[in-house]
């Protein structure tokens, strides 16, 4: 399993955890997957129109998952 910052990436984005046990939450922004990590305040990027959920999100579900995620770190 490869790390990135506190993430362990799997095979797909499904399987992005956080190696520290802390729950993880996947949101969209636009066409976007996100996974999060509310406790250790970061997230990453795990993909775009991998799922079809987005679509039948707007822009203000978009905004406020940003606005969720405002002053987290984004890993690279």
């Amino acid at each position: 399993m490869k790390a990135l910052g506190n993430f362990d990436i799997g095979d797909c984005f499904a399987d992005v955890r956080c190696r520290f046990g802390h729950k993880t939450r996947l949101f969209n922004i636009d066409r976007g997957h996100y996974v999060a990590c509310d406790e250790c305040r970061n997230y990453i990027f795990v993909g775009s129109n991998l799922m079809s959920g987005w679509r039948q999100e707007n822009r203000d579900i978009w905004q406020s998952n940003y606005d969720s995620v405002k002053g987290y770190k984004f890993i690279r």
